[in-house]
């Protein structure tokens, strides 16, 4: 079967879950579920997010969006290589990460923005301006970094191609984006439950050579997280090798803007330690 990830002829039977099948690519290694239900989870689209599910994901939202989603955004601010004057969440569900920013940079919020085609029904979601409902190419504007946070794994390859061509279309150079999402050696590893067709509706895990193959082609190049087989980063430019050594050097050697951004904030001197602290505990101890 050919891999609906990479399109390599190199698919094969993984296992079954909850009556839908997974497969495997030996070439970039995804997992993906069989082809017909992946069609069938595009075919429905919002009809996967109604109300039920949202009733399900409310507490889980909750807390990412006040705790590791901080992180996460800490992080991605630590390491991106451009003053920031836009930050998008993409995928942003109820868009609470906005909530949890304005408490804590609220001299800087206007600069953060989410967007969510598929928002759970009001009053579940922020009532923060920036939050957009509908795609990247809705918000008319350019962004310097971001977060996506526990959605890929919920999209077709297809549907990544278009979030993947809008986010091009909507960055500038350098921007740099934290994409988080349980890569193969995460499922096997850390998490044999992650993959779940009807319940969390995981549907793909994307390897990092799977999700190179689809961010690559817009532009973008895919860098690995050393010690988290549940995150990588996609950086808008050409294809180099970034190693931990050189994601190190990002942290000690910051964007002043960006430090200058988070030291006006009320609480910025927390997210920037936090951000340097969080990446540093992943890569290998160094």
């Amino acid at each position: 079967m050919r891999c609906a990830v990479c399109d390599a002829d190199e698919a094969r039977p993984y296992r079954v879950v909850d009556g839908v099948a997974y497969f495997r690519c030996r070439a970039c290694g995804s997992l993906f579920a069989h082809p017909d239900f992946l069609a069938r989870v595009a075919t429905a689209a919002a009809a996967g997010y109604a109300d039920a599910y949202w009733q399900n994901e409310l507490g889980a939202a909750r807390d990412r969006c006040f705790g590791p989603a901080i992180q996460r955004v800490a992080e991605t601010i630590a390491y991106c290589r451009v003053p920031i004057g836009a930050f998008i969440d993409i995928g942003a569900g109820t868009g609470w990460l906005l909530d949890a920013l304005e408490v804590l940079l609220p001299e800087v919020i206007d600069r953060f923005h989410a967007v969510e085609l598929y928002p759970p029904p009001l009053p579940h979601r922020t009532a923060n301006p920036n939050y957009v409902v509908g795609t990247l190419a809705d918000m008319d504007r350019t962004f310097d970094a971001g977060v996506c946070i526990e959605v890929i794994e919920h999209i077709t390859p297809t549907a990544l191609r278009a979030l993947a061509a809008e986010l091009a279309a909507a960055s500038r150079p350098g921007s740099l984006y934290l994409f988080n999402s349980g890569q193969p050696a995460f499922v096997e590893l850390e998490d044999p439950g992650y993959l779940d067709p009807h319940g969390r509706g995981h549907i793909v895990s994307y390897s990092l050579a799977g999700a190179a193959s689809i961010l690559a082609p817009a532009g973008f190049n895919v860098i690995e997280l050393p010690g988290r087989a549940w995150a990588f980063l996609a950086e808008f430019g050409p294809q180099r090798p970034v190693d931990a050594e050189a994601l190190i050097a990002r942290l000690w050697q910051p964007v002043p803007e960006n430090v200058s951004m988070l030291r006006s904030a009320r609480f910025g001197e927390l997210i920037r330690a936090a951000g340097i602290d969080s990446a540093r505990a992943y890569l290998s101890g160094r």
